[in-house]
């Protein structure tokens, strides 16, 4: 089935895609520093939940890219669970670590465009696309 994709679900899926790279690769290294001697199991446990998203986000990302209706559920899913977390690494949740305004900015728009993009998915000329 040829489709024709909406310039909206090609920017959300090239989005998705370097996100999913980014927090993979970002997991990886917090494994790779895991294994300093010394080191925080919390480094670990965040190293695996950071490769697990990323791993999820390239699979949503192949989903809407593919026009798949599991796709589109998937990333919504995955975006509306990112709001709560944007909200939560706002404050200072890790040892040593302090509030900043640049990192306050950051999450605020990742929290913005995280809505926009659901909203954007939520659209009836879109869920029209993927469906079967």
């Amino acid at each position: 089935m040829n489709k024709n994709k909406p310039v909206g679900i090609v920017l959300i899926a090239i989005y998705s895609a370097l996100s999913g790279l980014l927090i993979f690769g970002l997991g990886a290294l917090m494994m790779f520093a895991s294994a300093i001697p010394d080191m925080p199991i919390w480094i670990t446990l965040l190293g695996v939940i950071f490769m697990a998203l990323g791993v999820f986000l390239l699979a949503a990302m192949y989903g809407l890219w593919s026009i798949q209706t599991w796709g589109l559920k998937a990333s919504k899913w995955l975006y509306v669970i990112s709001i709560p977390l944007g909200l939560i690494s706002i404050f200072p949740i890790y040892p040593d670590s302090e509030m900043t305004t640049a990192n306050t900015i950051l999450q605020l728009l990742g929290i913005c465009l995280a809505a926009f993009i659901i909203y954007y998915l939520s659209k009836p000329s879109v869920v029209a696309l993927y469906q079967d």
